[in-house]
């Protein structure tokens, strides 16, 4: 007589998993409010929650059953820029929810320029809300970040209180758009109801394959279709930011660049950037182009509104007669393919 022992076990073990966190995603359970996370002290609250579809340049738009994710959490200050130096503060919260990293994952990529530009690394994501209001991130911080699922879509919220100083700090009713790598919450979105998939089309740049060297005399900074500035080349310096490095390709894997050092972007385009509202960190992207028509996508709130305030850098090689001037570097993408060599062009733009 076959024994039903094996099927009881197995559906307890189902049960079971359903009940804790999932270790290969690092989805959280419920924390004990009485352990030692000062992050869990306070029970979260459930948001109400609609329906969200992805579309664009994917094999498969649909909308996107949330059942099949696992939880993440994240832990953010909320806080705008007040003036200069000042910011007015909003609160301090835990979010839990679904990561866009997970959520856009089975989603596979079918870009429309990809015969002509095959890298992924031009793609960014437009989320839009039932209001029109829209948000950007780049592919890159998404997914080739050497901190990935800090950005999701929040379901759950709870104030995180300090114990010796009552506050009260607003907890939102409706799901939304959470960045924790982000200084200011410019792109938190309430209600978010659709995720577009796009690549750059907002320029055409002719492909050069083995260029060499790839080099450009200056940098063209552009907002939109106007010209804004120029950055003209300047000698390499003790007092530039510098970067240690594992330089990491997707397709060669290592390479043998331990430092990167240089200007700082921001200081180099900081009379385009001083001239730009606020609307920009939330939607503003920015495509670095090489000389030979390589190029790579960051969000503007990637590149200006990190709470790392790690600063991306515009590296001076030092064989540059042979690789080209300046080049894009930003210690926090994993891999080399976004760091683009011999500078032609910096694109700021929004959709």
């Amino acid at each position: 007589m076959r024994t039903k022992i094996p099927t009881l076990l197995f559906a307890l073990m189902a049960t079971a998993c359903n009940m804790l966190p999932d270790g290969y995603t690092g989805a959280s359970k419920k924390y004990d409010k009485n352990g030692n996370s000062i992050f869990h002290r306070v029970e979260g609250i459930e948001m109400s929650m609609g329906e969200i579809s992805v579309d664009g340049e994917i094999e498969k738009p649909a909308k996107i059953n949330l059942n099949q994710f696992y939880k993440r959490e994240i832990f953010v200050k909320e806080a705008y820029p007040k003036g200069a130096d000042s910011l007015n503060f909003i609160g301090a919260y835990r979010y839990r929810g679904y990561s866009l990293f997970d959520i856009l994952n089975p989603f596979l990529l079918k870009k429309k320029n990809a015969e002509v530009f095959r890298p992924e690394i031009d793609v960014y994501v437009i989320i839009e809300n039932d209001r029109g209001q829209k948000v950007a991130f780049s592919w890159g911080e998404i997914f080739h970040t050497n901190m990935p699922h800090q950005i999701i879509i929040a379901t759950e919220s709870a104030p995180v209180k300090p114990y010796k100083k009552e506050v009260e700090y607003p907890v939102s009713k409706e799901w939304k758009v959470v960045s924790g790598s982000d200084f200011f919450n410019h792109r938190t979105l309430e209600n978010p109801v659709k995720i577009t998939v796009k690549s750059f089309d907002k320029k055409e740049y002719s492909i050069v394959k083995g260029m060499k060297p790839t080099y450009s005399p200056k940098v063209d900074v552009f907002v939109g279709n106007e010209k804004q500035m120029e950055i003209e080349q300047v000698p390499q310096s003790d007092n530039n930011r510098r970067y240690r490095s594992n330089f990491y390709g997707m397709g060669m894997g290592y390479h043998d660049t331990p430092i990167f050092q240089g200007i700082e972007l921001e200081s180099a385009i900081s009379s385009v950037t001083s001239i730009l509202d606020e609307s920009w960190h939330r939607s503003g992207l920015v495509c670095f182009v090489g000389v030979d028509g390589y190029r790579a996508v960051y969000s503007y709130s990637e590149l200006f509104n990190r709470l790392d305030q790690l600063q991306a850098i515009l590296s001076i090689p030092n064989n540059f007669d042979e690789v080209g001037y300046y080049r894009i570097y930003h210690p926090m993408i994993f891999w080399a393919d976004y760091s683009v060599k011999g500078l032609m062009e910096i694109y700021i733009f929004k959709e």
